[in-house]
């Protein structure tokens, strides 16, 4: 009698935690795994401590060096100080108009401030500055999916592509916003090509392999993901969403001893995710521990309350 009702408070428990993870996630779209925008900063020096400092000293010997303006401005971004940077950035346009580059860097300045509208506004600038640049191109339609328009994503990234049909981040961008827009067929499609320029060019970079098995998983192809999952975690072990991926797609292929590993190390890596909590219960459960898996929703559950708190 006992073990039947512990097995009935468990189903409920359950069942409470996949409602708080349906609610948590309304769309594919938003449960989507994509790279963060923020994080694009490239080719960004270790330390820019030395050059700020130098920068200001040569401000104040000069201060409406306006080629120093603008190289502050563009270092504070990379600093992460994106209000500074603004505000360095006002200043020297008024004393000389920015280019097109310049004001891509100001766009990416309200990225880190999260005002994406903005944010178009000032690539569509830019753009207008310069309308063949591929980095624009692609922050632009970076900034449109991030906006769920997706019709104006898609146009920003087939543009990108016809200037440089190489760019492995617009045509692995383009394969997430066909997928978003329902086009399974032309995202695979695109998403397979940018996991084999990866692959090809050998690249440090879990994304093409985490996109195409994401992809995949969704499509309840979790046989076909797990290779390119296994590839995104050998690449990038301290990616949580990595392992938690290649978890879900071994507990969906019968393997959830195996499955339970990977989203135990996700777990470690992101212990405050409800969701891998979630998912971790559920291998266990699949695996035949129904008091672990227990304790793993109650953490889910617990956590999903803490977030809808906040």
């Amino acid at each position: 009698m006992k073990k039947w009702q512990n097995l009935v408070e468990s189903a409920a428990l359950l069942a409470a935690c996949a409602l708080a993870y349906a609610q948590q996630s309304p769309s594919k779209a938003e449960q989507r795994v994509v790279r963060p925008l923020s994080q694009e900063q490239a080719e960004v020096p270790q330390s820019l401590s030395s050059t700020e400092a130098a920068l200001r000293s040569e401000l104040q010997r000069n201060p409406d060096a306006v080629t120093v303006l603008y190289q502050l401005a563009l270092v504070l971004r990379q600093e992460n100080k994106p209000r500074e940077s603004l505000e360095i950035y006002t200043r020297a346009a008024s004393l000389a108009k920015p280019d097109a580059i310049q004001l891509r860097s100001v766009a990416q300045d309200y990225v880190l401030l999260n005002d994406y509208d903005d944010a178009i506004h000032w690539l569509r600038v830019a753009l207008g500055l310069d309308a063949r640049n591929p980095d624009i191109l692609y922050s632009l339609g970076r900034c449109f999916y991030t906006q769920n328009q997706f019709p104006e994503a898609e146009a920003a990234f087939v543009r990108l592509l016809q200037i440089n049909p190489d760019h492995l981040k617009g045509e692995e961008n383009l394969g997430l916003t066909y997928d978003a827009e329902n086009k399974p067929k032309d995202a695979e499609k695109a998403l397979r090509t940018a996991a084999t320029w990866a692959e090809q060019r050998s690249l440090h970079d879990e994304w093409p392999f985490l996109d195409l098995g994401v992809f995949l998983l969704d499509q309840e192809r979790a046989d076909e993901a797990i290779p390119f999952l296994l590839k995104a975690t050998a690449i990038a072990p301290n990616c949580a969403s990595c392992h938690t991926k290649l978890g879900h797609a071994l507990v969906a292929t019968g393997k959830a001893p195996d499955g339970v590993k990977e989203l135990q190390i996700a777990v470690q890596l992101d212990p405050e995710n409800p969701k891998t909590h979630f998912e971790l219960g559920h291998a266990y459960r699949e695996a035949g521990d129904q008091q672990k898996a227990r304790v793993e929703f109650e953490m889910s559950k617990s956590l999903y309350g803490e977030h809808n708190q906040n």
